[in-house]
């Protein structure tokens, strides 16, 4: 919400943030290049960075069901230091990520591959 002339409005409703796409938006919010959330539909959120990789530590690890990618190609891992099954995920929302070849709840590490 934007408070101007205390006049509140809602920035997504304007047109050119509409237009914005998600890397450009995340930019001008500041946001993080990726955010890990415990719950489907972006809910309890629990690591948002721009690192280029991590290990997730105790009370992430195997907790991941859905993510937000705002730059960048991104390889999630099943075992750490970027072992096991993985899969890539670009730039989105990614609702519940038990739908590729990680089952949900099992992400252990991740890297930022472009």
């Amino acid at each position: 919400m934007s408070n101007i002339n205390n006049k509140t409005q809602d920035l997504f409703a304007l047109d050119t943030v509409q237009d914005l796409d998600n890397e450009s938006a995340a930019a001008i919010q500041g946001g993080a290049a990726v955010e890990l959330f415990a719950d489907s539909n972006f809910r309890k959120s629990m690591v948002k960075t721009d690192e280029g990789s991590a290990n997730v530590g105790d009370g992430v690890n195997d907790r991941t069901t859905s993510i937000i990618i705002n730059s960048g190609k991104w390889r999630f891992y099943t075992d750490s230091n970027f072992r096991g099954v993985s899969t890539t995920l670009g730039v989105g929302r990614h609702a519940n990520v038990g739908l590729g070849s990680i089952p949900n709840d099992s992400i252990t590490s991740f890297r930022r591959i472009s």
